[in-house]
C-alpha cells in the first residue's frame, strides 16, 4: 500500500513498497499455473536450483526463514513431485533436499513468469537506467553483507 504524503518516503521504506508490489504481482502471474504455489515457492524452487541437494536447515539459512516455514515449503514442493528427501550421503541422522526433474521445469517455467514480472516492473526504465538501477542495489547489499 503506498500512502499519499508531501514528503519523499524514506530509502526502508521504498524498498519495502517495492519488494511487496514484486511479490504481488509475482503472486499473481504464479497463481496462472493453478497448482496452489506463489513468490515464496518460485524464492525456494529458485534457491534450490542454485543448491540442492542440501540440508532443509540450509536451506532455511538461504532464505533466511525458520525451519518449520521451509518444513511447510518443503511439504508443498513434494507434493508437487519437484522435491526429494533423502538420506544424507555423510549424515545418517540427516536428511538431503533433491531437486527433481519436474522441479527444474517448474523451475523454468516460474523463472520466464518471474522474468516478465520484472520487465513488466521496470518497464518505464531505459536500459542504462536499468544496469545503473542493479548496480547500485548490488553495492548497497555488498556493503551490507558481513565479511
Amino acid at each position: 500500500m503506498i500512502c499519499a504524503t508531501t514528503t519523499p518516503p524514506s530509502f526502508g521504506l521504498l524498498l519495502r513498497q517495492t519488494r511487496d508490489g514484486l511479490a504481488r504481482q509475482l503472486d499473481a502471474s504464479m497463481a496462472e499455473e493453478n497448482i496452489g504455489i506463489g513468490f515464496t515457492h518460485f524464492v525456494g524452487l529458485k534457491t534450490l536450483a542454485h543448491m540442492a541437494p542440501c540440508t532443509a536447515n540450509e536451506l532455511a539459512q538461504a532464505l533466511d526463514q525458520v525451519p518449520s516455514a521451509v518444513t511447510r515449503l518443503l511439504d508443498k514442493l513434494e507434493s508437487l513431485g519437484c522435491v526429494r528427501r533423502e538420506a544424507h550421503a555423510q549424515d545418517r541422522r540427516a536428511l538431503q533436499i533433491v531437486l527433481t526433474e519436474q522441479g527444474r521445469e517448474l523451475c523454468a517455467r516460474l523463472k520466464k513468469r518471474g522474468d516478465a514480472v520484472m520487465d513488466y516492473a521496470m518497464r518505464d526504465l531505459s536500459p542504462d537506467e536499468r544496469a545503473q538501477l542493479m548496480s547500485l542495489l548490488t553495492r548497497i547489499r555488498d556493503s551490507l553483507t558481513p565479511p
